[in-house]
């Protein structure tokens, strides 16, 4: 197995060393899981480990307290000990770890002659002449000691003459990337994934060989000023049976709506048969996975959800394949401002009978009406369109 390339432990480490410490699990073992050497979770275990006091302690110290594991989760007498006792939590070692991140950044690494002698050099480049970034670090390394990014972070201190206004392209991305300017952005809360990680989803599998798999993604069309409106989809693994449903801007609130008309709509037990697993990624509108796994009546979890890992998209290949199709229909950069959901039903109507190569040939419409069945086919408002009358060109929402 190869190790990971960076070198800080992620939050999902943290809870799995949290995991095999309450299992009585070694370094070794704990190391071997997450590809880190033994050394490296005895340091972060004694960097982080916190002091459990109670009212009736006694004071003395716990023979952990000087070897490993160097705290008691997995004790047996942990709750009834009244010796001074040390403990593990992935979320106090996250919280410390990422403090102790933004204060060591957080010192300028750069002297005062430095800076002027960057300001003398490279700023009149920038400033009058547009020179990129790139330029000058090819044309004055020797007056840069420092990376790009950097020399990025430089800019929004205020500490050079030069400003965002003067680089020749950070301007209008920032542009790009207000997607809503009426709505404050989400954040997700990683703990959120606690349980639901891509190592649970494989999991799951080993267990449940037979699940139904959903793959959920979402497409944007133009970016910033009004182009809010986006796709969900929904994407089942094994038929590339696709699901679109429009949304009016990309958040969680939004996704939770969809789930719960397909519930209402559906019945319980059919879409607890259908959307038994979906795997989706790490956005921000899928920040609230329990409005989608309960039901909202009884509040009994229906269906598991599960995120990939960061940047690893081809851990749910199928439906990024799947969206070329949209693509032909819709073009990057093609607003969906004027789209309706009936629009919706049509491209996936068309997408959907599309014979393909990795089904023999059988449209995703044809493999999956078994599975599915036609009555609910009929609730996903999908038809079966003839070879000759599939169109997946920008003319088939022309009205």
């Amino acid at each position: 197995m190869k190790a990971k390339k960076y070198k800080h432990l992620s939050f999902e480490d943290r809870c799995i060393i949290q995991e095999f410490l309450n299992n009585n699990y070694n370094f070794t073992k704990i190391g071997n899981r997450i590809h880190k050497d033994r050394t490296t979770i005895s340091d972060e275990v004694r960097k982080h480990r916190f002091l459990r006091t109670t009212s009736n302690c006694n004071n003395q110290p716990c023979c952990f307290e000087s070897k490993p594991p160097y705290v008691c989760n997995g004790c047996s007498k942990f709750n009834s000990c009244h010796k001074i006792r040390y403990s593990y939590s992935h979320d106090v070692a996250y919280n410390e770890y990422k403090k102790t991140l933004i204060k060591s950044r957080s010192h300028l690494k750069i002297t005062k002659e430095e800076i002027a002698s960057i300001n003398d050099v490279v700023s009149p480049l920038m400033i009058h002449k547009h020179h990129s970034v790139n330029h000058v670090f090819i044309s004055h390394s020797n007056v840069l000691p420092f990376s790009k990014s950097t020399f990025y972070k430089y800019i929004d201190l205020g500490i050079l003459n030069v400003r965002n206004i003067d680089l020749q392209r950070k301007v209008k991305f920032r542009i790009n990337k207000e997607y809503n300017t009426s709505e404050n952005r989400e954040k997700a809360n990683p703990r959120i994934k606690i349980g639901r990680f891509y190592s649970d989803f494989k999991d799951y599998l080993e267990y449940n060989p037979n699940a139904s798999i959903v793959e959920m993604d979402t497409v944007i069309g133009t970016k910033g000023g009004k182009g809010g409106k986006c796709f969900l989809t929904l994407l089942f693994r094994k038929y590339n049976f696709m699901l679109i449903y429009l949304l009016p801007y990309k958040q969680s609130k939004y996704v939770t709506q969809i789930f719960n008309f397909l519930k209402e709509t559906l019945g319980i037990n059919e879409f607890r048969r259908l959307f038994e697993v979906i795997l989706t990624d790490n956005g921000t509108e899928f920040s609230d996975p329990e409005s989608i796994e309960i039901d909202f009546n009884t509040g009994k979890k229906i269906c598991s959800l599960f995120y990939c890992d960061p940047s690893c998209s081809w851990q749910k290949g199928s439906i990024e394949k799947n969206h070329e199709y949209i693509r032909y229909i819709l073009p990057k950069g093609t607003s969906f401002a004027s789209l309706t959901q009936e629009d919706c039903y049509l491209i996936a109507s068309h997408i959907n009978s599309t014979p393909r190569l990795s089904l023999n040939n059988f449209s995703p419409y044809e493999e999956a009406h078994n599975f599915i069945g036609q009555s609910n086919i009929d609730k996903f408002h999908i038809k079966k369109i003839n070879n000759d009358d599939i169109d997946l060109s920008i003319r088939l929402l022309k009205k």
